[in-house]
């Protein structure tokens, strides 16, 4: 599968799993950070958003705020759609060859590279969402393994600790599957149960 399809599959999957989720579900704790599920689903329209506005313009220098400082309202829903219609014609133009700045991220980087950025936030965040809604998250193994490669070749150590973006990582077991090792690599317990079946 090409790396625009596993992308655009794995958005309709969150698209799933955020109308999935319910009022009733938002104080509820996630694997990620210390945030709930509506901080967390913040904090994804956020990234999104910021995503969007790079796929959909990707020579422009300045990028707006700071994805993940993002405070404003939750609109996972609608900007997951708009980023998969943004991402479409981007894909179209022949965005994966082009040279994308998403400034926040760390600068200017082939779209390719971009895309592996936007996979990794959805597939790592997509997990804390569904675990902590108690819904299924079963990207393919091709996908995980993917998204575990950008994430060894692109991490450092010191971005890791208390404060940082990534908590250390979790030891798994030789039969982990690979979505186990992308959580665990993240700084996820891949054992870790939602709040209802503690």
């Amino acid at each position: 599968m090409s790396n625009a399809r596993v992308i655009l599959t794995l958005l309709d999957d969150l698209a799933r799993v955020a109308a999935g989720t319910t009022a009733e579900q938002y104080a509820l704790p996630t694997p990620s950070g210390g945030f709930d599920v509506r901080r967390l689903r913040q904090h994804l329209t956020g990234g999104l958003i910021y995503f969007d506005s790079a796929f959909g313009d990707p020579a422009a220098e300045e990028r707006g705020a700071d994805p993940h400082a993002y405070s404003g309202p939750d609109q996972l829903e609608a900007v997951i759609a708009r980023l998969s219609a943004t991402l479409r014609s981007a894909l179209a133009a022949g965005v994966e060859t082009s040279i994308v700045n998403v400034p926040h991220l760390g600068g200017a980087f082939p779209g390719s590279v971009v895309l592996d950025m936007l996979l990794i936030e959805v597939i790592t965040h997509g997990w804390d969402l569904a675990v902590a809604a108690g819904l299924p998250w079963n990207p393919d193994e091709a996908t995980a393994e993917r998204a575990l490669a950008f994430y060894r070749a692109t991490i450092k150590p010191e971005w890791r600790g208390p404060g940082m973006a990534f908590g250390p990582e979790h030891a798994v077991s030789p039969d982990a599957s690979p979505m186990e090792r992308v959580v665990a690599f993240a700084g996820r317990d891949p054992g870790w149960l939602p709040a209802t079946r503690r």
